[in-house]
């Protein structure tokens, strides 16, 4: 049963029902994903006060002495003004969006999706959800690919909260280092920060026994102690090249 299908069973019982239709769930970062939003009436004629989507995602904090994920909104627009609706009337509102290009990569159980919401006079909501996947930009997928290359596996992804965002959220990788590396240290922390204008990575060399700490933590004391890597939409060398310059970071850093 398809999801129109399906809203149109519900449709005239209770409250106005809402669905979530993407026409493509892979999205790059800065892109636009697009798609339909469905709203069926309830059992009533019905005053809506806007239709709503956000892009959201989870974050990693801490909670005394344990860490706990809570939802993150990455980005949020209106879709609609107020509207009224009648008993089992559809309507379909298609969206484009522009991905905000701070979203985190779907990447090692970082899950990223689409919420759409239904706001109600009575301050009540109908949601509908809808997972997407989310791939770099040019520059973050060659910088993945020549860690790759270079024999660094992954070793896990988190996102965080930090001031260096407009959504308050980065998202952190780390990697073990390749057997070549390993005994000069033990993890490679990864950031990779995009904006309007291109991606930056920041890179930090962890060896056994200090403290690991979050490479762009909530409390940031200035990226400038990072090594930082930067790339121009428009202007991003090959993948040949990335790998020769993460090559001569490393070891000029061991």
């Amino acid at each position: 049963m398809s999801l129109l299908e399906t809203l149109r069973t519900n449709a005239g019982t209770g409250n106005a029902k809402i669905g979530l239709h993407i026409l493509k769930a892979m999205v790059r970062q800065g892109d636009i994903v697009s798609g339909q939003v469905y709203v069926i009436g309830g059992e009533a004629e019905q005053k809506i006060d806007e239709v709503t989507i956000s892009v959201m995602t989870t974050v990693s904090v801490n909670e005394g002495e344990r860490k706990v994920m809570q939802d993150a909104e990455i980005q949020n627009c209106s879709l609609t003004n107020s509207f009224r609706i009648l008993p089992k009337e559809e309507k379909t509102v298609p969206f484009s969006l522009k991905l905000s290009p701070e979203t985190p990569l779907t990447i090692h159980k970082v899950d990223v999706w689409l919420k759409t919401a239904l706001k109600t006079e009575r301050g009540k909501e109908e949601i509908d959800e809808h997972d997407i996947h989310v791939v770099g930009t040019e520059a973050a997928e060659k910088i993945l690919a020549a860690l790759h290359e270079l024999d660094f596996p992954l070793k896990k992804a988190a996102n965080i909260r930090s001031d260096l965002t407009h959504s308050g959220v980065v998202q952190e990788l780390e990697f073990y280092p390749s057997h070549k590396f390993e005994r000069h240290f033990t993890v490679l922390q990864l950031a990779l920060i995009s904006d309007s204008v291109g991606t930056t990575a920041y890179i930090k060399l962890v060896r056994e026994g200090k403290n690991q700490k979050h490479l762009l933590g909530h409390k940031t004391q200035g990226a400038d102690s990072k090594t930082l890597l930067h790339y121009r939409y428009g202007n991003v060398p090959d993948k040949k090249e990335i790998y020769q310059q993460l090559l001569h970071h490393l070891t000029s850093k061991t």
